[in-house]
């Protein structure tokens, strides 16, 4: 039996060089679409982790019948959030954290550490999410930057904004009467804040 060489079936160079020129075309489109879904997943999930300590928070009061609070710290730039616990009847305040009365049940969190590429941070352009005036200020719970549940289940009002590398913006909002807590992300595209 005579083997014909000239008919084995195999790849060219040119025909080699073609898929390889095909494939790094694919990882091009690729690679920035799983990078854009990574950064929304990460926001998405910082939102939803920062959300659900208000929710604890508010349980915790309500179990407790005692006023618990989420307290926002900044530290070298960064923000951290605690939860803490009234300690004596007259509200979660920062002096009684440090003297010890008012107790702080979890964190201290760093959401930029947990979350890459996530920061407590908001574009001072942007209106908030209830019509408030554009600012700068990314914790809007008061001058004390804490949010405190009652043991009725109410809080004081206020958001929180995350913002990814991409620019993608979240904030969580509590409402004061019910301590209701959403989360919203802002619409670039219409300039409206839509719940999550």
């Amino acid at each position: 039996m005579r083997v014909d060489l000239r008919s084995h079936v195999g790849y060219t160079l040119v025909e080699l060089l073609l898929v390889l020129m095909a494939a790094s075309v694919l990882l091009s489109v690729a690679v920035p679409i799983t990078a854009t879904t990574i950064d929304a997943g990460r926001a998405r999930h910082a939102a939803g982790f920062v959300a659900t300590r208000f929710r604890l928070a508010r349980q915790q009061a309500v179990a407790r019948t005692t006023s618990v609070g989420l307290v926002f710290d900044r530290v070298n730039g960064r923000w951290l959030v605690r939860v803490c616990a009234d300690g004596n009847g007259n509200g979660v305040r920062r002096a009684e954290i440090l003297s010890g009365p008012d107790r702080c049940l979890e964190g201290p969190h760093d959401i930029e550490s947990m979350f890459p590429g996530i920061q407590v941070a908001v574009d001072s352009t942007l209106q908030g999410p209830g019509g408030e005036p554009p600012s700068g200020d990314a914790v809007r719970f008061g001058r004390g930057d804490i949010a405190s549940f009652s043991a009725s289940g109410s809080c004081t009002a206020g958001s929180v904004f995350l913002r990814s590398k991409q620019q993608v913006q979240y904030a969580i909002r509590v409402f004061g009467v019910t301590g209701r807590t959403r989360i919203l992300r802002d619409n670039p595209v219409g300039g409206v804040w839509e719940e999550m």
